[in-house]
Protein backbone atom coordinates (compact mmCIF):
# COMPACT_ATOMS: atom_id res chain seq x y z
CA UNK A 1 0.00 0.00 0.00
CA UNK A 2 1.01 3.37 -0.75
CA UNK A 3 0.47 6.48 1.99
CA UNK A 4 -2.55 7.72 1.00
CA UNK A 5 -4.17 4.21 1.07
CA UNK A 6 -2.42 3.94 4.78
CA UNK A 7 -3.93 7.18 5.97
CA UNK A 8 -7.67 6.40 4.08
CA UNK A 9 -7.73 3.21 6.07
CA UNK A 10 -6.51 4.41 9.47
CA UNK A 11 -9.43 7.45 8.79
CA UNK A 12 -11.67 4.56 8.34
CA UNK A 13 -10.58 2.84 10.79
CA UNK A 14 -9.59 4.45 14.13
CA UNK A 15 -11.10 8.39 12.72
CA UNK A 16 -14.61 7.17 11.72
CA UNK A 17 -14.49 4.40 14.20
CA UNK A 18 -17.40 5.01 17.31
CA UNK A 19 -14.92 2.70 19.32
CA UNK A 20 -12.57 5.16 18.83
CA UNK A 21 -13.33 8.94 17.91
CA UNK A 22 -16.61 9.22 15.63
CA UNK A 23 -20.03 8.66 16.86
CA UNK A 24 -23.02 7.77 15.22
CA UNK A 25 -25.61 10.61 13.95
CA UNK A 26 -28.25 10.95 11.47
CA UNK A 27 -26.85 12.87 8.92
CA UNK A 28 -29.81 13.69 6.39
CA UNK A 29 -31.72 10.18 6.02
CA UNK A 30 -29.27 8.22 7.34
CA UNK A 31 -27.02 7.30 10.02
CA UNK A 32 -23.39 7.33 10.00
CA UNK A 33 -20.59 7.92 11.78
CA UNK A 34 -18.63 11.21 12.10
CA UNK A 35 -16.56 13.14 14.64
CA UNK A 36 -17.87 16.09 16.44
CA UNK A 37 -15.14 19.16 17.10
CA UNK A 38 -16.39 21.77 19.35
CA UNK A 39 -12.66 23.29 20.04
CA UNK A 40 -12.38 23.47 15.96
CA UNK A 41 -15.13 25.66 15.30
CA UNK A 42 -14.19 27.77 18.56
CA UNK A 43 -10.75 28.31 17.05
CA UNK A 44 -12.07 28.72 13.54
CA UNK A 45 -15.00 31.58 14.60
CA UNK A 46 -12.25 33.54 16.65
CA UNK A 47 -8.98 33.25 13.70
CA UNK A 48 -11.28 34.33 10.94
CA UNK A 49 -11.02 37.83 9.67
CA UNK A 50 -14.44 38.09 7.42
CA UNK A 51 -17.25 38.20 8.85
CA UNK A 52 -19.46 37.52 6.35
CA UNK A 53 -17.85 33.66 5.47
CA UNK A 54 -20.58 32.25 7.94
CA UNK A 55 -18.38 30.69 10.30
CA UNK A 56 -19.06 33.39 12.80
CA UNK A 57 -22.57 31.94 12.42
CA UNK A 58 -21.46 28.08 12.68
CA UNK A 59 -23.06 25.98 15.41
CA UNK A 60 -21.39 22.91 14.60
CA UNK A 61 -18.45 21.75 13.25
CA UNK A 62 -17.82 17.72 11.83
CA UNK A 63 -15.77 15.63 10.09
CA UNK A 64 -17.14 12.67 7.70
CA UNK A 65 -16.47 10.51 5.26
CA UNK A 66 -16.68 11.37 1.63
CA UNK A 67 -18.06 8.25 0.90
CA UNK A 68 -20.99 8.77 3.02
CA UNK A 69 -22.04 11.45 0.65
CA UNK A 70 -23.56 10.85 -2.64
CA UNK A 71 -22.57 14.27 -3.76
CA UNK A 72 -20.30 17.02 -2.01
CA UNK A 73 -22.62 18.98 0.03
CA UNK A 74 -23.26 22.34 -1.51
CA UNK A 75 -22.56 25.49 0.44
CA UNK A 76 -25.83 27.41 1.46
CA UNK A 77 -27.53 23.78 1.05
CA UNK A 78 -29.62 22.50 4.04
CA UNK A 79 -28.66 19.28 5.89
CA UNK A 80 -30.64 17.54 8.90
CA UNK A 81 -28.18 16.73 12.00
CA UNK A 82 -30.11 13.78 14.44
CA UNK A 83 -33.02 15.63 13.02
CA UNK A 84 -32.46 19.51 13.38
CA UNK A 85 -32.00 21.16 9.98
CA UNK A 86 -28.73 23.46 9.62
CA UNK A 87 -27.25 25.46 6.75
CA UNK A 88 -24.18 24.70 5.29
CA UNK A 89 -21.53 27.76 6.07
CA UNK A 90 -18.34 26.00 5.20
CA UNK A 91 -17.17 22.85 3.11
CA UNK A 92 -13.66 21.40 3.22
CA UNK A 93 -12.70 18.53 1.44
CA UNK A 94 -9.60 16.21 1.62
CA UNK A 95 -8.73 13.15 -0.11
CA UNK A 96 -11.26 11.07 2.39
CA UNK A 97 -13.28 13.65 4.27
CA UNK A 98 -15.35 16.50 4.31
CA UNK A 99 -14.69 19.00 6.94
CA UNK A 100 -18.17 20.48 7.19
CA UNK A 101 -19.50 23.56 9.37
CA UNK A 102 -23.10 24.65 9.81
CA UNK A 103 -25.26 27.19 10.83
CA UNK A 104 -28.68 26.68 12.29
CA UNK A 105 -31.49 27.33 10.28
CA UNK A 106 -34.08 30.45 11.72
CA UNK A 107 -37.85 30.35 11.51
Amino acid sequence: MNFKEYVTQDTRMVFFNPDEFGEIHRVGDRDICIMIDHEELTRRKANTTNPDDGIHDAELLFYAKREDFPKRPAINGFLNVDGKPYRIVSIQEDSATYTIALAATRS
